[in-house]
């Protein structure tokens, strides 16, 4: 992978600068049987308006044959160009693709006092003033702790109580910062289409009202270059919580440098199937 990238790097034409980092995602499964548990790299390439992310899955064969069978490939790339509005999406293994339109980004709303599903939330965040450096590039580490209390709506007693620990070691001013930073922006603005960052917590009970929190969080404004995000939910009946999920991220390589064009557009090679 790492002759590849110099490759494709030393091929690159003119002088602006691009962004290409992998990240390693584990995903530990959901409850004690560890439903799902699976291990994801991603490859995600980032050129002006163009973003290029390939994925690979590894897991046993019960998960694999579930994903397939909710038509997912464990061997997939996605294209989004912004400035174009448009969305490849390629399934490496099948060797097909299908393009479609970005969906249109989100109405701005004001932020609501309580969660959609109708929970009372809690966020603290804290800055314990550790640091280190991952990649190569320096970070510090920051820890948000957000709880959902769901009373019953007759008695208003708690019903449980879902606890989210996000603890990330965030960066910024790094070489490659300012180009994620710009994408990530116009992505937010254009489009709805789901971040790579987001990616991994579909499982999760309080997911979207969890990542508005993190995002409108000061002190988590940056890039995280590791992270791990534990959910636990508190029965009253309990004397302790049950921790039912966990998710590791980390940063694996990082480069800073000029990209091919044609890394972002889909390859003739490829059969195109057409967008249900």
């Amino acid at each position: 992978m790492i002759l590849l990238l110099c490759a494709l790097l030393a091929s690159a034409a003119g002088t602006g600068a691009d962004v290409y980092f992998e990240e390693e995602v584990v995903n530990k499964g959901f409850g004690k049987d560890k439903t799902g548990a699976r291990k994801t790299t991603h490859k995600i390439y980032i050129k002006g308006k163009s973003q290029r992310v390939e994925q690979q899955i590894e897991t046993d064969a019960k998960t694999a044959k579930a994903l397939r069978q909710q038509g997912q490939s464990l061997n997939t790339s996605t294209i989004l160009r912004l400035d174009q509005a448009q969305v490849y999406e390629i399934d490496l293994t099948a060797q097909t693709f299908v393009a479609q339109k970005a969906p249109p980004a989100h109405k701005a709303t004001a932020k609501p006092q309580a969660a959609p599903n109708g929970a009372q939330l809690a966020l603290k965040v804290k800055v314990p003033g550790d640091t280190t450096r991952i990649a190569g590039i320096p970070c510090q580490r920051v820890v948000a702790q957000m709880r959902a209390r769901y009373l019953d709506p007759n008695t208003q007693e708690l019903r449980r109580e879902n606890r989210y620990t996000y603890d990330a070691c965030i960066a910024k001013d790094f070489p490659g910062f300012q180009e994620i930073s710009a994408f990530m922006d116009l992505q937010k603005a254009s489009t709805s289409y789901p971040s790579v960052i987001g990616r991994g917590l579909e499982g999760l009970e309080d997911r979207q009202t969890l990542l508005d929190e993190l995002e409108n969080a000061e002190e988590l404004k940056g890039f995280a270059l590791r992270s791990t995000l534990t959910a636990s939910v508190k029965l009253p009946a309990k004397e302790k919580p049950n921790q039912v999920f966990r998710l590791d991220r980390e940063i694996k390589a990082m480069a800073h440098a000029p990209l091919p064009d044609s890394l972002f557009h889909v390859s003739k090679a490829l059969t195109r199937l057409k967008s249900e």
